[in-house]
């Protein structure tokens, strides 16, 4: 027998590839994506009773669990929820694959959880991000459960907040590695997840600008505009207005004096703000060599704070604008 247990987004427990999700009933299939979400962890008995039967008396709340357990080990099998009389917990391994679990482990491995700068990897990213159909739990509403309902709010926000910096981060690996109608696509689905961030439109805007297709850029930024004013009430930040208008202009005068601006920072050992000016000419910037001499200024702030694989990565960035002004040529 096989499970497959898919939370982000609709709701589906396949057992040999029968979806069982729609005769599972709110609190038993809440159970079952707790229970998931915590494996291979055993949890106790009381912890889960607790959980899910908040408003009842600890005798009526354990037998409430008892009797959701065996229904479901009944319909999923006594070999795939596993329980004893103090814990219940779920191994994945060979016969139980969880699309939660499977998400964190490439979000780890990829470096996108923050415990690790590695290269970026477009492939592995693109396939990390299909993992992320939607919300956990997205399509479930659970009733007086309100410890739950607790725990699944802050769920939520923690594995979304991961699925934006690896959409991010697929983004720009595809803009460095020059697959810009990809990057325009994912930059595009990361506008529609978090509308109010502006670091989205700029770089939407600059792979706009690359395809040499300006209208388009510009309507990138009416958007960000609109969406600013009618969400927050505030404009754009002076960096999106930047990127507008070296786009209007054409931007090459403006890239350059933000690239002299950026190597007069570092000189002055102000290394993050020169990043931050750097990572602007990603937007504003399209002539090759001002693109590589912003990737090699970063890589070498990256090395010097002890981030090898990013400098790595920002080196290979420069060689790869340079061949694209070689290949113009």
């Amino acid at each position: 027998m096989t499970l497959e247990l898919r939370f982000l987004g609709q709701s589906q427990v396949l057992l040999n590839g029968r979806d069982l999700a729609g005769e599972l009933g709110a609190k038993p299939l809440a159970l079952i994506a707790y229970l998931a979400s915590a494996a291979p962890a055993r949890l106790a008995r009381a912890t889960l009773a607790g959980l899910f039967w908040t408003d009842k008396s600890e005798e009526a709340s354990r037998y409430r669990l008892r009797h959701t357990l065996w229904d479901l080990r009944r319909t999923l099998g006594k070999d795939l929820l596993l329980s004893d009389e103090g814990a219940c917990w779920i191994c994945p391994g060979e016969d139980v694959w969880i699309d939660v679990q499977e998400f964190r482990a490439g979000c780890r491995a990829l470096g996108v959880d923050g415990k690790a700068s590695k290269p970026e990897h477009p492939q592995q990213l693109s396939e990390l991000v299909c993992l992320y159909r939607g919300d956990l739990l997205g399509d479930l509403a659970v009733r007086e459960a309100p410890l739950f309902e607790e725990w699944l709010l802050a769920e939520r926000e923690r594995l979304q907040l991961l699925y934006l910096e690896s959409l991010w981060r697929l983004a720009k690996a595809q803009m460095a590695d020059g697959s810009l109608s990809e990057a325009a696509g994912s930059l595009a689905r990361l506008i529609e997840a978090d509308p109010l961030r502006e670091r989205s439109y700029r770089a939407l805007m600059g792979v706009h600008r690359r395809l040499d297709d300006r209208s388009a850029a510009l309507r990138v930024y009416n958007q960000c505009a609109s969406t600013l004013a009618a969400e927050l009430g505030v404009a754009p930040s002076p960096a999106t207005q930047l990127v507008r208008g070296a786009i209007a202009e054409g931007g090459t005068e403006t890239a350059r004096a933000e690239m002299e601006r950026a190597a007069a920072l570092l000189r002055e050992g102000r290394g993050q703000d020169a990043w931050a000016a750097c990572a602007s000419l990603e937007s504003i910037a399209f002539d090759p060599v001002i693109l590589s001499q912003a990737a090699l200024l970063r890589a070498e702030i990256a090395l010097a704070e002890g981030r090898q694989g990013e400098s790595l990565s920002l080196v290979q960035r420069a060689r790869l604008a340079l061949q694209n002004l070689a290949f113009r040529g």
